[in-house]
């Protein structure tokens, strides 16, 4: 399997993945438990209501940043070398 079969795979597993989060935030929303949740602000339960929605950000963030590195693998946008101006020795004259 080459290259782009393999991020073909990535793209459709980390789709899935992007869904299955997706479907979890609209199931509990859809539940009230979010509801709950909000309702436990103000007590000792702050923390576990701050901790889930960090996480939740930080995982979806990051398959989000998978699957846009894998659609551009498959794509085939490649980026080229970026020359610096670094090193170069200038005449002064521009």
């Amino acid at each position: 399997m080459g290259k782009k079969g393999r991020a073909a795979l990535w793209v459709v597993g980390l789709s899935i993945i992007c869904g299955l989060i997706i479907w979890h935030v609209a199931h509990w929303y859809s539940t009230g438990m979010y509801l709950e949740m909000f309702n436990w602000v103000g007590t000792d339960k702050t923390y576990m209501t701050v901790l889930y929605n960090l996480g939740l950000i930080l995982a979806l963030g990051i398959v989000l940043g998978f699957l846009m590195e894998k659609i551009t693998d498959l794509i085939g946008y490649k980026v080229g070398e970026i020359k610096h101006f670094e090193g170069e020795e200038t005449d002064g004259n521009r």
